[in-house]
């Protein structure tokens, strides 16, 4: 999976993306922000092992301080003093042997070797060096500038294991833990410049560290986990808020119903109880009609039958002078336009005069239009 990632369009891609980002971060606060390991490079010869310390992409070489005794500190006080300034960064030191010490060589691999790299390498190693992989410790890296789908170029390192062994008696005498051993392709005297494979036994490498992974993880986890909380919570609260107001609004839907059916009822009530009045209003009660008439008839006026109906009120019977009673009964306000109906009769037998007189209970709306006009 590795050997895929390192040169799939996906991995040039992120490495790209993450390059991009970070440079728009200003350089002052870019080793804040995107802290860079110190990397430091044994480089050894034959006399002795020099320091060199890469912070970013620029070499330096300590030179270190002379002890109480004039004398110049070994490499190992040398890079003690640098794990000790890392302030917190993370250290990387490499062991870079002399170019002479190792076999290096360039070759050419199918691409559908890709999956399995490190088998077809052990495979074929006798076709590249003249020794067999239980003889050296072999390291290689890919091209990916000059690699493509059909094709891998693979720069592949191999040195003896005695070699390997004696750098790690050497660095197990001085406790220090080794993050892998490299090749230098430049003469010691000057600035190093590794090969980048890494020719440490796999079991003596170092474990990486997941611990920032991890954490990362597991704070994006519970970052989802807070906001699916939030977010189910507030639904689910709003979900309640909407059933106690549907159930709010039956309820007042019923209650507008019973109101509106109350006020229909109580209109009802109202119209029927005007009517009543109404009623009353437009129709005089029987008794003020007959005391109205009773009053109004002259003593020699005798009522042989009265008719009171809805619209009309009908008289009929007889007096001595029957045209008088017209203009008497015109000055009562519980009918109105009184007038004789089928003239006048003399009776021979009591000697007075028959009549029947009829008036509205109603005042006529032509005499009320003639009024208002």
């Amino acid at each position: 999976l590795s050997t895929w990632y390192e040169t799939s369009s996906v991995g040039q891609f992120l490495r790209w993306w993450i390059a991009e980002l970070k440079s728009f971060v200003p350089e002052k606060h870019q080793e804040k922000i995107f802290p860079r390991a110190i990397k430091i490079y044994l480089v050894h010869s034959d006399e002795d092992i020099f320091v060199w310390c890469k912070k970013g992409t620029v070499f330096e070489k300590y030179l270190g301080s002379e002890n109480e005794h004039g004398e110049k500190e070994q490499w190992w006080h040398q890079l003690q003093h640098i794990v000790n300034k890392a302030d917190g960064k993370k250290v990387e030191v490499q062991f870079l042997l002399p170019n002479d010490h190792a076999l290096v060589r360039k070759i050419a691999l199918p691409g559908a070797a890709k999956e399995n790299l490190d088998e077809v390498i052990d495979f074929e190693l006798d076709k590249y060096v003249p020794f067999n992989s239980e003889q050296v410790q072999l390291g290689y890296k890919i091209d990916k500038q000059k690699s493509n789908e059909s094709k891998i170029l693979i720069d592949l390192a191999v040195i003896p294991k005695q070699k390997v062994t004696d750098v790690l008696n050497l660095c197990d005498e001085k406790s220090i833990l080794l993050d892998g051993i490299d090749v230098n392709l430049k003469d010691t005297g000057k600035e190093p410049q590794y090969l980048g494979v890494n020719l440490l036994p796999r079991d003596k490498r170092k474990a990486k560290d997941y611990f920032n992974l991890q954490l990362n993880l597991g704070l994006l986890l519970l970052l989802f986990g807070l906001i699916y909380f939030v977010m189910y919570t507030s639904l689910d609260n709003k979900q309640i808020k909407i059933d106690r107001l549907t159930e709010i609004n039956s309820q007042l839907q019923k209650q507008a119903r019973m109101s509106k059916l109350l006020r229909k009822e109580l209109k009802e009530v109202i119209v029927s109880s005007k009517f009543l009045q109404n009623k009353k209003k437009e129709h005089p009660p029987l008794v003020a009609t007959f005391s109205e008439v009773t009053s109004i008839l002259p003593d020699h006026t005798y009522i042989t039958r009265l008719k009171i109906g809805q619209e009309s009120l009908e008289i009929t019977g007889q007096s001595d002078n029957a045209n008088s009673l017209v203009p008497k009964l015109d000055k009562s306000p519980l009918w109105f336009v009184p007038h004789v109906v089928g003239g006048i009769v003399p009776d021979p037998r009591t000697g007075k005069e028959k009549f029947t007189i009829k008036a509205d209970l109603h005042e006529p709306q032509e005499e009320e239009e003639n009024g208002k006009s």
